[in-house]
């Protein structure tokens, strides 16, 4: 008993250790949970005791012994894998969601088709993978997702990241500037519906508003001569900062962000912060560190009906503890709140920021309503 302890403990520090600042946020719910009794606890199979066969089904013994019996060589074969190029080449890697509950990983593909048990499974919930290539092996297709990690095609459905892009501005723009969140109909007065025959105007459409007025509880923008659109189909960055001259600015109300120099806007885009259920939390930091991907997970529901498992989240600039404004290759809702406090950018804007920023720049979270 004292020696299976001493092994769990001895198992747990490592895993503490061995984990880097990009593997598990802080804020995560616990991936172990406490047992009710350490006799509940399957025995544990030492090196020592697997060197003495005192412990034939468990180990490395144990696993050679069903892998023979499946008529799997040993060691295994290499697998011909053939590369996947990124979507449009806007991330480092092509990703893929799981879209089966508890997917099986395996070492190799030869595993899963003798059905041999897998390397791991994956916990059921909004859960995403790199794509590193495809194997054909006997007919069944494969990815790998990681060196040595390899999962049935059929469990993973194709991603393909969001390929809006925010604005660059060489001058101060003369007023706020914004982006259609919404494809709406757009109305030839304030307040007033829209003309049936009246233009359509798309999401993410870029604009600067000429004129604004108030009807009621909202504002109305006119965005051309004549077109007037009601403020909560679209999202604006301001051309000064709204505190300081050099800053990372993330507006929360508008779901946007402006990055200023010298007291002037040189870049705006949209972003996606926290949810209502987990708000991004206001205030004045700096970026702490910066990694080019790393691996987000995480549960906060007792029932954790939220877990969500992120492999390689791009160009991260970690600004509030584990907060960080990173790139997001699993959504294209850039405008709306839907994160677990992060803030979401596109992979076009989250590398360009992620390149610009250096440790030490300020950022700067606030809602301006």
């Amino acid at each position: 008993m004292k020696t299976r302890w001493l092994v769990t403990l001895a198992l747990l520090a490592a895993v503490n250790l061995t984990a880097g600042p990009t593997a598990v946020p802080a804020r995560a719910a616990p991936i172990l949970q406490p047992s009710d009794s350490l006799d509940s606890l399957s025995p544990l199979c030492t090196p020592a005791q697997q060197l003495q066969f005192a412990c034939p089904n468990a180990g490395p013994g144990a696993y050679l012994e069903q892998a023979a019996t499946a008529g799997i060589p040993y060691p295994l074969p290499p697998v011909e894998v053939t590369p996947i190029a990124p979507y449009r080449r806007l991330t480092p890697h092509a990703y893929g969601k799981v879209i089966t509950g508890t997917a099986p990983v395996y070492r190799h593909p030869l595993e899963a088709l003798a059905e041999l048990p897998p390397l791991r499974r994956f916990e059921k919930g909004y859960v995403f993978v790199s794509v590193l290539g495809t194997a054909t092996v006997e007919g069944e297709t494969f990815y790998r997702i990681n060196p040595g990690e390899y999962m049935r095609a059929a469990d993973v459905e194709d991603a393909r990241p969001s390929g809006y892009a925010g604005q660059f501005f060489a001058a101060p723009p003369a007023g706020p500037v914004g982006w259609l969140i919404n494809t709406v109909q757009v109305s030839a007065a304030p307040g007033s519906v829209p003309d049936s025959g009246a233009v359509f105007v798309g999401r993410y459409q870029a604009i600067q508003p000429l004129n604004v007025q108030r009807v009621g509880e909202w504002d109305w923008y006119e965005i051309a001569p004549g077109q007037w659109v009601e403020q909560r189909n679209l999202a604006l960055v301001q051309p000064h900062p709204p505190t300081g001259t050099d800053v990372i600015a993330v507006d929360t109300y508008e779901q946007s962000l402006g990055v200023y120099r010298g007291g002037n806007l040189i870049f705006a885009t949209l972003v996606s912060s926290g949810s209502r259920a987990f708000p991004t939390r206001p205030g004045t930091f700096k970026v702490w560190a910066k990694f080019t991907y790393g691996r987000m997970t995480g549960a906060y529901f007792a029932d954790r009906r939220d877990y969500y498992y992120l492999e390689d989240v791009p160009w991260i600039l970690y600004y509030d503890g584990d907060r960080a404004l990173h790139g997001a290759y699993w959504h294209d809702h850039f405008g709306v709140r839907s994160s677990h406090g992060c803030v979401n950018l596109s992979p076009r804007d989250a590398r360009w920021l992620f390149e610009f920023a250096k440790v030490g720049d300020a950022v700067h979270v606030f809602s301006s309503r």
